[in-house]
């Protein structure tokens, strides 16, 4: 051997030992199944310089299918496929492979040994060899096969196999490494799960369970947003989201997927979209979509929240039958990676377990009105004490001193409500038709005149007609004028003039007729192009916010707001909003005034100032509210000059002042409507 081709050997080895140690430094990482099995293969067929290489795993069914491959396919011959036969002999080698569990090089055309019935199809030699393949719950063993060219030696060739043999001892590291990070996942997640567990039972108010819900059960299930909605009735209410403190309920967001939950809730059942191209069934496909194309969620999951109510049948204890109350559901969405279905259908499933018997009970604590004074009762020293005459006679004297000091004390009376200021001449603008937006002209905060122009319309349909009409119109008149011509060059003296004059002539009536319907349409198409240019009604301000992300080159439908001027220049009056329950308060107390009652408020932006209103009008009817509550609209008259941070839909804290009632009433009042209501039904 000369010192040349010592030197390749050597440098020959030192290669294969790195590719050998960097596989081994790469399995004890975080790397993925897929990228660590694909450097597997890669080291094999780059240090022996083979032909190909294929990594064969057994499916449910037990048969053999290709996992990861390089080069050429040892089904496939160069030059030439396999015969049937020639598969099935190579596909019982495997097998024969896979049984034996350890390395082996077969010779081309050669078999495992005599008592084996498998063959080598090819024409080059074949190293197979067991690996261990990382899987759940339990690795299994898979097969490593090397296709390349005879060696030199038996030594060389004995080398390869001890170099493909450590290639797949590593896998088993890995494998090893991987269970031992499932593991430790799976200890960290039951952490996370058992402080869920016990933080969504910590409280019994229902605004703090559903921020539980949605903000640590967001954690848990490592999505990008999860929502709490509550079921009033028949609808869904969105009451917290993840990552928000509070919920802005007019907000077409919110609106939407109020809709969808609602929907969909309506099929009793788990809810999921992972992009995936369904026909969804016909009472979700519109919200579905309408909140899709808005919030822009790769995937989103719908799961109840529910309470589970066990009833025992027959005579054993185990003998169980179990119904569910809704009472609300969670919306889980991703953003950007589309996460496993598995993984989030379990961890869901948990969250809406727990999250669904917390959010039951704090619904029914807030529910009873006296639950909270007797659960303050039962945990009282003075419960358990006995009480002698003396101290029973001192109590009823405390007692009727307290009645006397609640009925006879009096105390202002008011009526809450909540509301937002809003200047008087106020208009929204409506697309007139459906369209395309193509140009916004102005943007949030523009002062602009009456009949400036906002927004610009496109309807495709309507141009091509417009087009077609104009076009027909110019065909006629051409049609028109060669008659009009052929008419003046007829000889009079001509027999048959007459009668092409009379021909002629109906022609051209015909056509005039036409000319006056084509005009006719095209006026109407003309103005209803027209009505795509939006103006302004009002002098004012433009208060919609984004007008360009939210309206440019986006489909619009007839009747749809599209933005909202206002005069901030001018009167302003504070829109207000009062129960349907307390309205019957405000009317006694204006009934009994002869001037129109005071309304008090503070500004959200500036509560250490009190602002004062006289009311202006009362509605006549009660009307749903964003929360579907029964609510009664108040307009209140104020001075807007005085008020300081002047802003539309700026929310206040209005109260009514009502005159007088006892301290008692004041203090009590809500109590006793809840007797009333609940125990005597009145």
């Amino acid at each position: 051997m000369t010192t040349e081709e010592s030197s390749s050997i050597e440098n020959l080895w030192q290669e294969i030992e790195e590719l050998v140690l960097g596989l081994a430094q790469l399995a004890r990482t975080d790397l993925s199944s897929q990228k660590f099995y694909s450097e597997l293969l890669d080291r094999a067929v780059r240090g022996m310089s083979a032909q190909g290489g294929v990594l064969w795993v057994t499916d449910a069914a037990g048969q053999l299918v290709v996992q990861q491959q390089r080069g050429a396919h040892p089904e496939t011959n160069v030059g030439a496929s396999l015969n049937e036969q020639e598969i099935e002999q190579h596909r019982l080698l495997l097998r024969e492979a896979l049984h034996e569990r350890r390395p082996h090089t077969i010779e081309p055309h050669g078999r495992w040994s005599e008592q084996h019935r498998g063959v080598n199809p090819l024409d080059e030699n074949l190293i197979l060899c067991p690996v261990a393949i990382e899987a759940h719950p339990t690795p299994q063993v898979g097969l490593l096969e090397i296709i390349h060219h005879p060696p030199r030696s038996f030594s060389a060739q004995e080398g390869y196999v001890r170099f493909i043999s450590a290639l797949c001892e590593i896998s088993e590291d890995f494998c090893q490494h991987s269970q031992l990070q499932k593991l430790r996942e799976l200890e960290a997640l039951w952490e996370q799960f058992e402080r869920f567990s016990e933080h969504v039972h910590l409280h019994l108010n229902t605004e703090q369970t559903a921020f539980i819900i949605a903000n640590e059960g967001r954690i848990l299930i490592d999505c990008n947003r999860l929502s709490v909605l509550q079921k009033t009735g028949k609808t869904f209410q969105l009451i917290a989201a993840s990552g928000v403190e509070g919920i802005e309920r007019r907000s077409e967001t919110v609106q939407r997927l109020e809709s969808l939950v609602t929907a969909i809730q309506s099929l009793n059942r788990p809810y999921w979209i992972m992009e995936a191209e369904e026909k969804y069934p016909p009472q979700i496909a519109e919200p579905l979509h309408a909140y899709l194309d808005l919030a822009g969620s790769r995937a989103l999951m719908i799961f109840p929240l529910s309470h589970i109510i066990q009833e025992t049948m027959g005579d054993t204890d185990s003998d169980v039958a179990e119904s569910h109350l809704t009472v609300g559901a969670i919306v889980i969405e991703q953003f950007h990676e589309t996460p496993s279905s598995h993984t989030i259908l379990e961890r869901g499933l948990a969250v809406s377990r727990h999250g669904g018997t917390a959010l039951f009970n704090s619904l029914q604590f807030e529910s009873f009105p006296f639950f909270p004074l007797l659960k303050h009762w039962s945990y009282s020293p003075l419960r358990k004490k006995q009480l002698t005459g003396r101290k029973l006679l001192t109590a009823a004297l405390i007692l009727a001193a307290l009645s006397a000091l609640l009925i006879l004390t009096p105390a202002d009376f008011k009526i809450e409500g909540t509301g937002s200021l809003q200047p008087v001449d106020q208009q929204n603008v409506f697309a007139t038709a459906d369209g395309v937006v193509d140009q916004i002209l102005v943007r949030q905060g523009e002062q602009v005149s009456a009949e400036t122009t906002l927004i610009t319309l496109r309807d495709s349909d309507l141009e091509l007609e417009s087009s077609r009409v104009r076009g027909e119109i110019q065909t006629s008149l051409k049609r028109l004028a060669v008659i009009q011509a052929a008419r003046l060059g007829l000889n009079p003296t001509d027999a048959n003039a007459l009668q092409q004059a009379n021909r002629l002539t109906a022609e051209e009536e015909e056509l005039n007729e036409r000319l006056k319907s084509l005009n006719e349409q095209a006026t109407l198409l003309k103005n209803q192009q027209d009505a795509l240019t939006l103006k302004s009604p009002i002098t004012g301000e433009v208060l919609t916010w984004d007008l360009q992300e939210k309206l440019l080159a986006r489909p619009v439908q007839r009747g749809q707001r599209l933005l909202t001027v206002a005069d901030l220049k001018g009167p302003w009056v504070l829109k207000m909003e009062v129960p349907d329950s307390e309205i019957g308060h405000v009317l006694a107390a204006q009934r009994e005034s002869k001037q129109p009652l005071s309304v008090s408020f503070l500004l959200l932006t500036d509560p250490d100032q009190t602002y004062q209103g006289t009311i202006e009008k009362i509605a006549a009817i009660a009307e749903p509210d964003a929360d579907g509550k029964p609510v009664v609209q108040i307009t209140v008259k104020l001075d807007h000059e005085t008020i300081k941070g002047l802003r539309p839909g700026a929310s206040v804290l209005p109260q009514i002042d009502c005159g007088t009632r006892s301290l008692g009433y004041v203090w009590l009042r809500r109590l006793l409507e809840a007797v009333q209501r609940e125990l005597f039904f009145f």
